[in-house]
């Protein structure tokens, strides 16, 4: 990965990770100033750049701030599961760099552009800013969250279940960093990523986005879909938005009444 640029001065506000950050608490000026420098060394992966290689150490997170990735596990088989999404305001890394060697490979599925931070230096900022640590807390538990719900679709959920509670969670996901619009998005998987995702081969996929578009659910334009009903997609999907929702969190140095 090549070296481009540093963060440009007063920029950070408007960084993805920031917005979902504040989706838990605000940050303050300290607490931005604190992650603007963190973010000084950005960095370029291209498209099928492994960033992470299962089985390999690494002490260095990667801040997504444009592009996506895939993180997955490849079989012996030489099946692939894909168990989530890398997207802008993800830090790659998470579990990676807390383990001896890391469990899951992630690579690009397009261009990225990434903020590279030694895991001592996030380590440090951590320490030094509570409200920081308390955002990333929540960032964790959503992450947790997401996996428990793709668990539940692989082992539970009906295939066009699978695909409609799919379809709303990136459409969600990416809502809250700006890059989908009320209805729309960009869906930046193939059909063959999409069913390593959920468990079916790439022609049950678009079989069942057939179904979904002959329902009036959604309709697609290359690969930009739209939600059509999203009600009707939700009781479908059983999808329940609460486990991506902001979560409530007091501001550093109040105590309860």
């Amino acid at each position: 990965m090549a070296i481009v640029r540093k963060l440009a001065a007063g920029s950070i506000s408007g960084h993805p990770l920031i917005s979902k950050l504040n989706q838990s608490i605000a940050l303050d000026d300290a607490d931005l100033a604190a992650l603007g420098a963190l973010l000084q060394r950005k960095v370029v992966a291209h498209k099928a750049k492994d960033i992470i290689v299962e089985g390999y150490e690494y002490r260095v997170l990667h801040v997504v701030e444009s592009g996506f990735a895939i993180r997955y596990k490849l079989l012996h088989s030489g099946k692939r599961q894909i168990v989530n999404i890398v997207m802008p305001g993800d830090i790659i890394g998470f579990p990676a760099c807390f383990y001896e060697h890391a469990v899951f490979s992630v690579t690009a599925i397009g261009d990225m552009s990434l903020h590279r931070v030694p895991l001592d230096d996030f380590t440090d900022l951590c320490l030094a800013r509570a409200n920081v640590s308390t955002a990333l807390l929540w960032f964790a538990a959503r992450e947790a969250a997401i996996y428990a719900e793709h668990i539940i679709d692989a082992g539970r959920r009906e295939p066009l279940e699978r695909l409609a509670h799919f379809l709303l969670e990136m459409l969600t996901r990416l809502q809250a960093v700006g890059s989908a619009s009320e209805t729309s998005f960009v869906m930046p998987l193939s059909q063959e990523g999409i069913g390593d995702l959920i468990g079916l081969s790439g022609p049950h996929v678009n079989r069942m986005l057939a179904e979904l578009k002959r329902e009036g659910l959604i309709a697609m334009d290359g690969h930009e879909v739209t939600i059509l009903d999203r009600a009707a997609l939700q009781i479908l999907g059983e999808f329940r938005p609460a486990y991506l929702a902001r979560t409530p969190v007091r501001p550093s140095g109040r105590r309860p009444a």
